[in-house]
C-alpha cells in the first residue's frame, strides 16, 4: 500500500484532506502529517512516503524551498501542490516541471482524487519494469534508470510549456544519449515505438490543452525503427512542428475580439486566472490585450475579474449557512484580511455588514 505525507501550517486543511481522500479505495494510507517544510523532510527520510501533498506558504522551509529539496534528496516523490488563489499561477509555472498536480484551495474532492489516482499512476511506471501496450516490456537494467528516463520526460515537458526549440532539441538530445547508454545492444522495434509513443502523447496532450488542432504522427509499433536517433527524430519533427503551429498563431491571430475574451472570463472567473494566463490562451501579449480591452470595455481586465469574484461574493454572503470564510475561500481568497479588504474596497461596505443586511 502506498503511503502519502500531508504538509500544511493549518491544522484544519490537513484534516479537510485527510476527509476528502478515498484512501481506501485508491489503496493509499496517511503515514503522517507535518506543519511545516523542516518537519516534513525530517518525515520523508524516516516514513519514506510515496506521494506527499503540500501547501505553499508556510514558515521557516516554505513550499518552493521544500519542493526544491525534495526534488535534490527524494526525486521519486510524487507531489501534490496545494495553493491559494493569490500565488498559485506563479507558483503553477515555477514549478510545473517537478509536481504531478496543482490543486487550488480550498481543494475540490474530485480533484483531489483524480491528482491522487495520477500518482498512483505514475508511480506503476516508474517501477524498473514498464509494461507497453503489445505486451512487450521496457525493461531499464535498474531502478536509477528509470528515475533518469522519468526526470528527462520532464524536462522534455518543461521545454515544451516555453515553446522553447532549442531546449526541446538539448532535451532530446540528453535522452537519445541515455537511451543508447541504457540500450547499448540497441533496442527492439516495438521498444522504440513505445518510447516515441510515449513521447509524442505528450505533445498530443499539451496541443489538446491548449485547444490547438494538430496531427500528431504517432510511432506505429510495426514501423521498422533502424535506431534511438531514427525514432526521436520523428519525436524532434513533431515537437518543432507543434510549435511552429502556435508561433504562427500568435503571429496571425491579430485581431483580438473582446467579446471572445469577456465570455471566457465570465466562465471562468473563480479559477486562477490572470491577465497572462488569458493573454497566453488569445496568443497575444498581455500588453495588447490589457490595452484592447481597457478601450472596449471601459474598465481594466484584472479589475473586471476582481468585480467578478466580489459580486459572487456578495451573493454567497446573502445565504444564510455560508460563512465569510467559506465565502472567501469559493471566490479563491485564503487569506481573509486580504478578502476583507478587496470586498470593502469594491462595495464601501465589509462582508460582515453585507451578511447582516446593512445597505
Amino acid at each position: 500500500m502506498n503511503k502519502v505525507l500531508i504538509i500544511d501550517d493549518e491544522p484544519w486543511a490537513r484534516a479537510v484532506v485527510r476527509t476528502l481522500g478515498e484512501w481506501e479505495r485508491l489503496g493509499l494510507r496517511i503515514a503522517g502529517e507535518a506543519e511545516d517544510g523542516k518537519e516534513g523532510l525530517r518525515l520523508m527520510k524516516e516514513l519514506e512516503p510515496h506521494i506527499v501533498l503540500t501547501d505553499m506558504r508556510m514558515p521557516g522551509v516554505d513550499g518552493v524551498e521544500l519542493l526544491k529539496q525534495i526534488n535534490e534528496q527524494f526525486p521519486l516523490l510524487k507531489i501534490i501542490v496545494m495553493s491559494g488563489y493569490d500565488d498559485f499561477m506563479y507558483l503553477k509555472q515555477a514549478i510545473r516541471s517537478r509536481a504531478v498536480e496543482y490543486l487550488l484551495k480550498p481543494v475540490d474532492p474530485e480533484e483531489l482524487n483524480a491528482a491522487l489516482a495520477k500518482c498512483i499512476h505514475e508511480l506503476h511506471t516508474q517501477k524498473q519494469t514498464v509494461n507497453t501496450s503489445w505486451d512487450s516490456p521496457l525493461a531499464f537494467p535498474n531502478p536509477s534508470s528509470m528515475d533518469r528516463y522519468v526526470a528527462q520526460r520532464q524536462r522534455v515537458f518543461a521545454a515544451l510549456f516555453e515553446l522553447s526549440r532549442p531546449a526541446v532539441l538539448q532535451a532530446l538530445d540528453k535522452l537519445e544519449e541515455l537511451l543508447v547508454a541504457t540500450y547499448p545492444e540497441g533496442m527492439e522495434p516495438a521498444l522504440l515505438a513505445k518510447v516515441g509513443d510515449d513521447f509524442l502523447h505528450i505533445l498530443e496532450q499539451f496541443m489538446m490543452e491548449n485547444e490547438v488542432g494538430f496531427e500528431v504522427q504517432l510511432i506505429s509499433p510495426e514501423g521498422q525503427w533502424k535506431d534511438v536517433s531514427a525514432a526521436l527524430t520523428i519525436v524532434q519533427r513533431n515537437y518543432l512542428e507543434a510549435i511552429d503551429s502556435i508561433e504562427m498563431i500568435r503571429k496571425t491571430k491579430n485581431r483580438l475580439l473582446i467579446p471572445e475574451v469577456k465570455d471566457y472570463i465570465d466562465k471562468h472567473f473563480l479559477e486562477p486566472i490572470t491577465l497572462e494566463t488569458i493573454a497566453g490562451k488569445f496568443f497575444v501579449s498581455k500588453e495588447h490585450l490589457s490595452r484592447v480591452f481597457k478601450t472596449t470595455i471601459g474598465e481594466n481586465l484584472t479589475e473586471y475579474i476582481i468585480r467578478k469574484r466580489m459580486e459572487r461574493a456578495r451573493e454567497l454572503l446573502l445565504q444564510p449557512h455560508i460563512s465569510i470564510k467559506e465565502a472567501a475561500l469559493m471566490t479563491g481568497y485564503t487569506e481573509l484580511a486580504y478578502f476583507h479588504r478587496v470586498f470593502k474596497k469594491q462595495f464601501g461596505l465589509t462582508p460582515g455588514e453585507v451578511q447582516k443586511g446593512i445597505k
